[in-house]
């Protein structure tokens, strides 16, 4: 990210003279797009040329008409089938895409991109294949699929690299951040919109620089570089008069209402928001109405105007609920929740967070934030081998010039024989190593953003739903030494009240715990896992915890690790093995720490591959794998599990 201030101003001048530079050459010769392609496709004769023509139209069109669009590539489509011209099937599938996405219809969106993909697939179109991929992306970026869009995208981008189409490529980083973005990882965000300058000058389409136009000034709204953001809008929209993309303009108008808004200036910030609903609805996409009204929402309890704030956000609700985008609806109940408690409503905030929550569970993947660190090191470590193919190439042709040179003198052939098989195996073991290398970073990049997505969500309870149980806890107890009750009953029901508040309060503080316990980040391995089997109600199963050679503390992610492997194989006896007897024992020595956990279940058939499928079993393998252990599993029906896992030192 750009900190300099005299920098970044110099940045964004280079940047808007990139941007605008071919506004004079489209007033003077482009014209209207859609009627020059329109006069083309009356002059030509070859049914192939006139599909081609007619889906570019249809591209072009779902700027200003998604309908429209859809009915003429829908013609097209008809055309291309009688035809029998694959390619030109697939084009339309991806015109029906690109314009139902514009109407916020994802999921149909989405069968019209597969569908493409499967014609470029099969005819083997690298074109068409990566910009069915982005679309793709773009489905999942819009659904808050993030791992999954960046998954696609990196597909599409590696497709753009290899056949070093610059559009392509550019248009796919705009889209990658912009879902960096959504995911308020801005430095990176801003970090590839930076790279892909230089790539400006090359291109023609307009459209692809209004996208990285509104995604840079959205980065610069959200840290709060509201001028530089205006200014990057302003050039966004002389592109979209331009380019006559009615539907491009919402984007910038939301950019500058939020500036507007958090600076202040709310009369101007709502303007904005209501030119956005114009447009959006004009289009039918009901994802982006649902954040204008959530917007507008916010805008209102800013202002303190709190009945219309209420009637903002439960169109927000209701729009987000019909698009499927739980994202938004999770984002209008949070904001619903702090209207209740401004106003004093706190059993409609409490209620309001509740849905929160409950939706927010339904969105987190503990797995995606390790995924998309995980595709980024993929991605990378591709390109290095590539690069290192392309020297290896290099290194073969110089060779093979020194075999022909040296032919007559049989020294210099065995030295260059020599050289060769040296580079040759030096070169080899470099690449191993950088594989190897990749692997553990792409692991342990996994591992963290899982503990962190732990210490977050632990945060979250304690110091959000539990500090509002205590403050309902703190007002009840203030309560009942005013209240007057009538009898004995009614003051021992209160009582009730209060400790079962008291036992809520218990309960979240016992997650928060166990997410991320505090044990371990003081006293240690031993000292965790004690107090998280103390926790377990010794009716349901007794279990013994032995433990030797631990009083030095353990590498920290050693114990961490350790720590959640031991957690899930308790938890899986509980839910799964019916024992109720449970030995844990925990030793280090000079070879390393041993740990076994045996059970009195009633077991399994360990050569039954299908009970090795599960999450549970598999995080347990790729986490002892990540600190070069072992883990073997023995057991059998009626005989009970014993799990064995070693640790190297």
């Amino acid at each position: 990210m750009i900190t300099n201030p005299q920098l970044r101003k110099t940045i964004i001048a280079l940047m808007l003279a990139v941007f605008t530079a071919g506004i004079p050459y489209c007033l003077k010769s482009q014209g209207n797009k859609i009627d020059s392609l329109k006069k083309i496709l009356g002059s030509v004769s070859s049914s192939k040329e006139k599909i081609n023509i007619s889906n570019a139209i249809a591209a072009e069109l779902r700027s200003v008409n998604a309908d429209s669009a859809i009915a003429l590539a829908e013609t097209t489509l008809k055309l291309a089938e009688k035809e029998n011209y694959e390619y030109g099937i697939g084009t339309a599938y991806l015109c029906l895409a690109l314009a139902n996405g514009t109407k916020s219809r994802y999921e149909i969106s989405n069968d019209y991109a597969r569908k493409a993909l499967a014609i470029a697939q099969k005819t083997d179109n690298d074109s068409l294949k990566g910009y069915s991929l982005t679309s793709i992306a773009s489905y999942h970026y819009n659904k808050t699929n993030y791992d999954l869009a960046l998954e696609n995208a990196f597909a599409a981008l590696k497709l753009f690299d290899k056949m070093k189409n610059a559009t392509g490529i550019l248009k796919t980083r705009v889209l990658m951040s912009q879902i960096y973005q959504l995911k308020n990882d801005l430095p990176k965000a801003e970090a590839i919109l930076y790279e892909t300058l230089s790539s400006f000058s090359k291109i023609k389409d307009n459209k692809v620089k209004i996208s990285a136009l509104h995604t840079l000034a959205n980065v610069y709204g959200m840290e709060g570089k509201y001028k530089e953001a205006l200014d990057l809008d302003s050039a966004g929209l002389k592109l979209c008069e331009i380019e006559n993309a009615n539907f491009q303009k919402t984007m910038f108008y939301d950019n500058m209402a939020n500036c507007f808004m958090f600076s202040n200036r709310y009369d101007e910030a709502k303007k904005y928001f209501l030119l956005c609903l114009q447009i959006d609805s004009s289009f039918g996409n009901r994802k982006q109405m649902s954040d204008t009204y959530l917007n507008l929402g916010n805008l209102m309890l800013m202002q303190k105007k709190y009945s219309d704030a209420g009637q903002y956000l439960n169109h927000s609700i209701l729009l987000a609920d019909s698009a499927g985008y739980k994202q938004g609806k999770y984002a209008a109940y949070v904001l619903q929740s702090d209207l209740y408690k401004a106003s004093n409503r706190y059993d409609l905030a409490f209620e309001a967070l509740q849905q929160a929550n409950a939706l927010k569970s339904k969105i987190i993947n503990e797995s995606t934030e390790g995924k998309i660190a995980e595709l980024e090191t993929v991605y990378q470590t591709e390109k290095k081998e590539q690069q290192l193919q392309l020297q290896q190439a290099q290194i073969t042709k110089k060779n093979y010039l020194l075999w022909g040179l040296a032919a007559s003198i049989a020294l210099l052939v065995f030295a260059g024989i020599s050289f060769y098989r040296k580079r040759q195996l030096q070169n080899k073991m470099n690449l191993q190593a950088e594989v190897m290398k990749q692997q553990d970073l792409a692991t342990k990049a996994i591992i963290q953003a899982e503990e962190n997505e732990r210490k977050r969500i632990a945060a979250d309870l304690h110091d959000g739903v539990g500090q509002m149980m205590s403050a309902a806890k703190m007002n009840l107890s203030a309560f009942e030494s005013e209240a007057a009750f009538k009898d004995e009953a009614q003051k021992t029901s209160f009582e009730n009240l209060i400790s079962l508040v008291d036992e809520s309060c218990k309960e979240i503080r016992n997650v928060s715990h166990q997410m991320m316990p505090n044990a371990l980040l003081k006293s240690g391995l031993t000292s965790a896992i004690r107090e998280f089997i103390d926790k377990i109600d010794n009716r349901i199963i007794k279990i013994t915890l032995h433990a030797e050679g631990l009083q030095q503390r353990l590498d920290t992610n050693t114990e961490t690790i350790l720590y959640r492997v031991i957690q899930e194989c308790v938890n899986n006896v509980i839910k799964h093995s019916g024992a109720n007897k449970l030995d844990i024992s925990l030793i280090k020595d000079a070879d390393g720490v041993s740990v076994t956990i045996e059970d009195n279940g009633r077991g399994f058939d360990i050569a039954d591959k299908k009970k090795f499928e599960g999450i549970g079993l598999k995080n347990i393998n790729s986490r002892v794998t990540f600190l070069k252990g072992t883990v073997d599993f023995d057991s059998k029906p009626g005989r009970g599990t014993l799990v064995a896992i070693h640790i190297p030192a």
